[in-house]
């Protein structure tokens, strides 16, 4: 016999491989709707996650939009911690995300100078990617970001407006990963040479092969 089957058993038990998909959308294609926070209509998530929709924070106030996710008072001079657009994403029990990116078109106006994304992993404190006022790609393929198994928030900050009336809006959002039911390896067993410590591996035990198999 040889050493495959339990070196499989324990690399099932360790990894996943996929490749990324939307796993929470929002096309946003209703008016005026800022007033709902957060916005939930017609998105569209993974069945394994559980999300808040998107949302924003008390520093900035709702204006109507037509098909966007719209806001105002976006003029404050440096980064207002209170000022953003706010995502939370909880995988199911026993469940895992690895992110790959997060994709969004905006609508802003021009006199707004900066942006940041930023995530609760650090509580918002390092920057993610080069965000713009007209949307680009985020990525989120860093290992901080893979196999996320309890609740997540991102963050998009703006500032700089020139006067409080400036908008800034989400027109539609996308976070692509894969979302997996991650193995429970509760034990592990050694094979010495001629037997097994703690019984026959199977798909749930790491197999350790500490003498010829």
């Amino acid at each position: 016999m040889t050493n495959k089957l339990p070196l499989v058993l324990a690399f099932m038990c360790s990894f996943f491989f996929g490749f990324g998909q939307s796993i929470f959308t929002n096309p946003i294609i209703e008016n005026n709707i800022s007033g709902n926070n957060p916005y939930t209509t017609n998105q569209i998530i993974d069945a394994n996650i559980t999300v808040s929709g998107i949302g924003y924070g008390i520093g900035v106030l709702p204006r109507n939009g037509n098909g966007v996710y719209n806001t105002d008072s976006w003029d404050t001079t440096t980064l207002d911690d209170t000022a953003y657009f706010e995502f939370t994403i909880t995988p199911n029990l026993a469940y895992e995300i690895d992110f790959v990116n997060f994709v969004y078109t905006s609508v802003e106006h021009s006199s707004i100078t900066s942006f940041a994304f930023r995530s609760s992993i650090d509580n918002f404190t390092s920057d993610i990617g080069t965000p713009l006022g007209g949307g680009t790609t985020i990525d989120l393929s860093a290992a901080a970001y893979q196999n996320i198994a309890t609740s997540i928030t991102f963050r998009l900050y703006a500032w700089g407006a020139s006067n409080s009336s400036r908008t800034f809006g989400i027109d539609e959002f996308t976070f692509n990963g894969t979302v997996s039911n991650f193995p429970t390896c509760v034990s592990t067993t050694t094979w010495n040479g001629s037997s097994w410590d703690n019984g026959v591996p199977n798909i749930n035990t790491i197999a350790i092969i500490d003498g010829n198999y």
